[in-house]
């Protein structure tokens, strides 16, 4: 038997490894011009920056960053000083329903929005927007509260403290949402309001943070002052605005300010005016100012712009009209635009500079007299816990449940029971003991 040989095995090979590779272009832009790149997505949409999260890790996490978000705000509420987003709030007129909509500037178009809002509710008010989050609530005692960002479709519903309204002291709550610049934190505020007879009487006040949820906190407040309204009426840098009276010596009209960095209320004076010259006024966000608008209620008529300068100077900014065919002012934008709303239910923006209809827009089945406007800039904050929409909608009934608990709480309702064991149901339920 020859011998066996030993063949040609396959030797290992002499070639060099290649130590430079071409590097991967898309990382290396990013890494080398982090800053332009950082710059232009800043300047971007919501929904286009949702989808431009998965490009890269680096992408993802620059989006996501605290001082991005704020950066990408403030290019997002720069564009007011053209053309302002208005969120809009209406009631269906056949239904009641609530219905919260969208108006885009640049395609002039109305849309309506996924309100997170539980349907079956009759009421419903809304606080805000601050930073892009807006505050759902519902009245009189501002339960139910529900925190929303349209732009990112997320909410999520806050927890109440264990505060009850007094009888026969307390008319209703005042919800007001302001925003902490240095923590970056969202701040509810919840006013219960006295009632006019009761002089001496301060307004108890809580606040709970974005930071702290669902930690509810008493705030010290010694001021007695009657709001008006079951919101904030303005939010201006961040911080809401309230108008009230004093009835001390006589009734005479103030404005109520909540000073973010010493989390306490302030204050300020409001024009001095003749009775006979106005019986309308607006508080509105005037290019970050707090500006009243007062006009006469009739046809024809003309509205004086009052604006305040430091904490004790008003001046008359200017005088729009006369106006002519707007059933109901609604308000004031912040780049000055007014808007009303004319005979046939639709949507006014009025130019005061040139004195003409910018815009007319088109909300259908609206009932009339339904209308609330206000500002919206698009962004990217979020609160903790917030869900998608449709993550909301699988624990709707949870959440109702909730909700009627809450509700039913402050009325004292014996129906309270009943919730209470649709809620042992529920949970036996999700935990397998049913079959």
């Amino acid at each position: 038997m020859p011998p066996k040989g030993k063949g040609t095995c396959k030797k290992k090979g002499n070639s060099e490894k290649i130590k430079n590779r071409a590097p991967n272009p898309t990382s290396d832009c990013i890494n080398s011009h982090g800053k332009i790149i950082c710059n232009i997505l800043s300047r971007l949409p919501v929904k286009t920056l949702l989808q431009f999260r998965c490009v890269c890790k680096k992408w993802r996490s620059t989006i996501s960053n605290s001082n991005f978000i704020i950066t990408h705000f403030q290019h997002s509420s720069s564009l007011q000083r053209t053309n302002s987003s208005i969120l809009i709030k209406t009631r269906h007129h056949e239904s009641s329903d609530h219905v919260l909509s969208l108006f885009d500037p640049l395609q002039s178009l109305v849309v309506e929005l996924d309100s997170p809002y539980p349907c079956f509710f009759p009421n419903m008010c809304v606080a805000g927007p601050v930073n892009g989050i807006m505050c759902l609530y519902q009245p009189p005692w501002g339960d139910v509260i529900t925190l929303w960002n349209p732009s990112m479709r997320r909410s999520r519903m806050v927890k109440l403290s264990e505060t009850k309204p007094l009888e026969e002291v307390h008319s209703f709550v005042s919800v007001g949402l302001a925003f902490e610049p240095q923590k970056k934190d969202v701040l509810i505020l919840r006013i219960f309001c006295v009632g006019p007879t009761f002089n001496d009487v301060p307004n108890h006040v809580e606040m709970c943070s974005l930071k702290s949820f669902p930690i509810w906190k008493k705030l010290e407040n010694k001021m007695v002052f009657h709001v008006v309204g079951t919101s904030c009426d303005a939010i201006i840098k961040g911080e809401p605005y309230w108008l009230a009276y004093i009835n001390d010596i006589v009734l005479r009209h103030t404005l109520v300010r909540f000073d973010v960095g010493k989390t306490e209320f302030e204050m300020l004076t409001v024009p001095i005016i003749s009775a006979d010259d106005y019986d309308k006024q607006y508080l509105a966000n005037f290019e970050d100012s707090p500006s009243i608008l007062m006009w006469k209620k009739r046809y024809g008529c003309c509205i004086d712009v009052w604006v305040l300068d430091g904490l004790y100077d008003w001046r008359i900014k200017c005088r729009i009209g006369p106006l002519f065919g707007f059933d109901r002012i609604l308000g004031c934008l912040w780049n000055g635009d007014i808007v009303a709303e004319n005979d046939n239910r639709e949507l006014v923006l009025f130019d005061p500079v040139n004195s003409s209809i910018k815009e007319s827009l088109r909300v259908d089945n609206v009932q009339k007299g339904s209308y609330v406007i206000s500002d919206y800039s698009e962004s990217l904050l979020l609160v903790e816990g917030m869900l998608p929409m449709f993550f909301n909608r699988q624990l709707s009934l949870l959440d109702i449940l909730i909700a009627l608990e809450v509700s039913l709480s402050y009325v004292h309702s014996p129906l309270i029971n009943s919730v209470n064991w649709l809620r042992c149901l529920y949970a036996a339920d999700v935990s397998g003991i049913f079959p």
